[in-house]
């Protein structure tokens, strides 16, 4: 990794620990060597028209990534996210954050409306719950292992196309967290932050 990139954005890793620099700094340089990586204003990617109407003050994105294949096919964005803790009560446990994740997000052409992915559980199959909340047809007999929960049920099977379904069911972390607002993609991993996971965004959004 270039020496410019530590002196460039010094200013916004001093919230971060050693430790956390040190893992983003291996992030930074895995993805660099894949990918075609800059470091931009969270202002200037799409998280402001994705997020919530209403803003949770526990969840705030510190870095984002603007990431783009070597083919120049497809660009995302990778986002460093602090996550505070809270007491049983609500208040926060600390001024520090308690964890940092990795999200993603991709801009698409076309408008899918709300959808919403998770990988069923085992309890949730014995249960039977999402039953009658999945969307389910003779064509996605094979995401069956999936709860899919859609606006707009023409234009979710419209997103899920034989080939994003196999990309889908490629993602590792079961915990997963894939939703679709109207033509942004997110996907959030519930886990601390760590370089595969890194790694499994960044090839999900190249493939999907």
């Amino acid at each position: 990794m270039e020496l410019d990139f530590r002196k460039l954005y010094v200013t916004k890793l001093f919230d971060f620990s050693k430790e956390d620099e040190e893992l983003i700094f291996e992030i930074y340089d895995h993805l660099s060597a894949i990918y075609d990586i800059s470091v931009i204003d969270i202002e200037n990617s799409p998280y402001d028209q994705f997020k919530s109407h209403y803003v949770d003050f526990l969840q705030e994105p510190k870095l984002c990534y603007s990431i783009t294949n070597k083919r120049n096919t497809s660009t995302f964005y990778l986002f460093i996210v602090n996550l505070i803790g809270t007491s049983i009560r609500g208040a926060r446990t600390t001024d520090k954050y308690d964890s940092l994740e990795l999200w993603g997000l991709k801009e698409t052409h076309e408008d899918y409306g709300f959808i919403s992915i998770n990988k069923k559980k085992l309890a949730d199959r014995i249960a039977g719950i999402f039953s009658r909340f999945n969307i389910n047809s003779k064509e996605n007999r094979d995401f069956k292992d999936f709860y899919v929960l859609g606006s707009d049920p023409y234009k979710t099977m419209a997103f899920l196309t034989s080939q994003r379904k196999v990309t889908i069911k490629s993602i590792s972390d079961e915990d997963f967290n894939l939703q679709i607002k109207n033509n942004i993609i997110g996907l959030r991993i519930p886990k601390a932050m760590r370089v595969d996971n890194a790694l499994m965004i960044s090839k999900f959004f190249e493939e999907i």
